[in-house]
């Protein structure tokens, strides 16, 4: 059963709007409070290892000063990632992200295996063993890839294989263009399968509802499977996340019945 977490919609200008209210990363090396190194023992880490195709693992770090979202922290100062796998390491690359920095490693896929990353200082205080494990890969079996759907209609997502022990999640982003022209977006948590029997029916319609804007005339809407294991974050950070995910994208055609 389809049971909706989180949803979000906006349209195309106030996406923008909402990102620059936001802007603007702190100085890991300076944004303390008299000008030094902020602490460590502040700081909140949020880490995931994804493999969105086969055989390939993203590892992706960011830093924020709150346990939900917060402020994000950019480093700098000598401050880095560093993400190793069976012994083979990287440092860790910025997206240069003006907004909210991340840094990010590639590596092959490995079930099973410690993705381990550590947070190197000169100052402020290491963090040397955040670390995750990714589960197994799936196939999604239904639907088919830009399988075309309309207004009134469920979909049943099935994949294999179950993916248990994981947690599974279903999520959507929406892309829909509207009668008057302007884009309007969509995006949120589905469901999560808790029987872990590998199957997920998906209701169309409250991914393509837009209230009290005009008609909507077609969207894209992608569907991700998620399999996700939790790992662990170093114990010098305040707090944070640790994620493993092996993730399968599905992406239907929303045309709406006249």
């Amino acid at each position: 059963m389809q049971t909706s977490v989180f949803c979000f919609r906006m349209l195309g200008f106030a996406a923008v709007v909402m990102l620059l209210q936001g802007c603007g990363a702190k100085s890991s090396s300076k944004g303390g409070p008299t000008g030094g190194p902020i602490p460590t023992s502040t700081m909140n880490l949020r880490l995931t290892v994804e493999s969105s195709e086969p055989g390939i693992a993203v590892v992706r770090a960011n830093l924020h000063d709150h346990p939900i979202g917060g402020k994000t922290f950019r480093l700098d100062g000598g401050d880095f990632f560093r993400a190793c796998l069976n012994g083979v390491c990287h440092n860790m690359d910025s997206n240069e992200s003006i907004l909210d920095p991340d840094y990010i490693a590639r590596f092959d896929y490995r079930q099973g295996v410690d993705y381990v990353v550590s947070f190197n200082r000169k100052k402020g205080g290491n963090a040397p063993s955040s670390r995750v494990a990714l589960p197994p890969p799936f196939t999604v079996v239904t639907p088919a890839n830009r399988q075309q759907v309309t207004n009134g209609e469920t979909v049943m997502f099935e994949w294999s294989p179950t993916g248990a022990p994981a947690s599974v999640e279903l999520s959507y982003s929406a892309d829909c263009t509207m009668a008057s022209g302007p884009h309007a977006y969509s995006f949120g948590t589905l469901s999560t399968d808790n029987n872990a029997d590998g199957r997920e029916s998906v209701s169309i319609d409250p991914m393509v509802t837009f209230d009290s804007l005009p008609a909507v005339t077609r969207c894209s809407i992608d569907v991700t499977v998620s399999h996700n294991l939790e790992g662990r974050v170093d114990p010098a950070f305040d707090s944070g996340v640790a994620l493993g995910m092996v993730t399968r994208k599905i992406n239907l055609d929303y045309i709406p019945r006249l």
